[in-house]
């Protein structure tokens, strides 16, 4: 990472994404209607909404080439999946294994093509700490008593890994092979894309209950609003971000686990959710790991051992 100004803005964006899970969640515990319904009426209304916002950011203009179409077109399909993904696990199986495939595959994916299709490595301190934080995903999302999950469970888990990795992966690949141009575009086709592909699976699934299904309360009505809000800023940061770092890889592994830890720590802080010391254990060992990740890139091990 290089400089005052990648910081900050890295960490700004780790304030929105932790914002924005707290927030969903506190939107999903509100909502007054079928709870399978909240996330595709979710998708909707904040893609509509993050789609808008975009547009004003880019001058409302939109100019898309062929390419950046058909990634917009594939994100907005594993933008989807990811969704349908989460609502399947966490409806049956441990939070603890949810969120390690999850977050675990927001980092790796990113990781693997960026090794392969642009020669970034990571350090062997890198390495090693990245597995120490899937670690600290589990134990800090563990939770006593958790019942194991069915083969449906573990299917969904391998969905989040593969499409929130996915998710990243495309932003990056996009801006990395169209020059950093159509950025805004990008963001535009993924969530209208999502947001279609929402809309057609409720209204056949729904029929007549389509227009039902977005009834909301005050309450539900707010999160929902005020967190497609900052995902709206989250995005178009991210996409700002992604233009003036190195190595792409290091942002999601902070993206992925730091936005854990903090809202675990603000759960436990603000919300009075309790932490067993296995739980701060976990936070722990993702706090040094996230340290070393940043510290020991290739260049600093390498300049280590030439001393």
């Amino acid at each position: 990472m290089g400089g005052l100004t990648d910081a900050l803005l890295i960490g700004l964006l780790l304030l929105l994404s932790t914002f924005q899970s707290l927030l969903c969640r506190k939107y999903s515990d509100h909502y007054p209607g079928d709870p399978a319904m909240s996330s595709p009426v979710f998708s909707i209304v904040s893609g509509l909404i993050v789609a808008l916002v975009t547009f004003a950011f880019a001058g409302f203009s939109f100019s898309a080439k062929p390419l950046t179409l058909l990634l917009g077109g594939c994100n907005a399909v594993a933008l989807f999946l990811y969704n349908t993904c989460m609502i399947k696990a966490s409806q049956s199986g441990p939070y603890s294994v949810l969120m390690t495939f999850m977050l675990a595959g927001g980092i790796v994916v990113p990781a693997v093509v960026n090794f392969f299709a642009f020669h970034t490595p990571l350090s062997v301190v890198q390495i090693i700490s990245i597995l120490a934080i899937f670690s600290a995903i589990y134990i800090i999302s563990y939770k006593k008593g958790e019942e194991k999950g069915n083969l449906g469970f573990y299917i969904a888990c391998v969905g989040l890994f593969l499409f929130n990795g996915a998710y990243g992966m495309l932003l990056d690949l996009q801006q990395k092979l169209t020059g950093e141009v159509e950025k805004e575009e990008m963001v535009i086709l993924t969530y209208l894309g999502s947001l279609t592909i929402s809309a057609i699976v409720l209204l056949v699934t729904r029929g007549r209950s389509f227009v039902r299904a977005f009834r909301q309360t005050k309450r539900s009505l707010f999160y929902m609003l005020a967190c497609a809000a900052v995902i709206s800023m989250a995005m178009n940061l991210l996409v700002i971000i992604l233009q003036i770092i190195e190595n792409s890889t290091i942002l999601f592994t902070f993206d992925n686990a730091g936005v854990m830890l903090l809202s675990v720590l603000i759960s436990h802080f603000f919300f009075k959710e309790r932490l067993s010391r296995l739980n701060w254990v976990g936070c722990v060992i993702m706090c040094l790991s996230l340290i070393c990740v940043s510290v020991f890139t290739v260049d600093m091990v390498n300049s280590l051992f030439a001393k």
